[in-house]
């Protein structure tokens, strides 16, 4: 009896320190989506370019496209599917502060959500060069 105890005890005890570490790493990972929206939302609003972290691919596909010598059709279609990309993540990013309870208050997300569709409607008509050095 006193095994079939302790071996309860001790399945509770690694059950609850488990349940504690999923919710310490669900804590940090909610953390850093929290915190990527906002940099993006950042440096979108402060310097009209899209964040690095959503373009740097793309940029590593056409220069190494230039470099092979990829066609100038291929090269304008990476462009395209990048801006493409852009215009989705601008639009998700969107969506968040729409209804983002992290935000000052309502004057705060109208003048946030007005920055990000002026950032958007600049997206649709500018080159690529233009949108990643704007």
């Amino acid at each position: 009896m006193l095994k079939v105890t302790l071996l309860f005890l001790g399945f509770i005890v690694f059950f609850v320190l488990t349940l504690r570490l999923a919710v310490i790493l669900m804590g940090r990972f909610a953390g850093v989506y929290v915190d990527k929206k906002h940099k993006a939302a950042e440096t979108i609003v402060n310097t009209g370019r899209a964040p690095k972290d959503w373009t740097s691919k793309f940029e590593r596909k056409i220069k190494l496209t230039k470099e092979a010598g990829g066609s100038p059709s291929r090269i304008m279609a990476i462009k395209e599917k990048a801006r493409g990309t852009l215009l989705k993540k601008i639009d998700q990013l969107t969506e968040y502060f729409k209804a983002s309870t992290l935000v000052q208050d309502e004057e705060t997300r109208q003048i946030l959500l007005n920055e990000l569709r002026k950032a958007r409607r600049r997206w649709e008509e500018e080159d690529w060069e233009e949108i990643i050095t704007s």
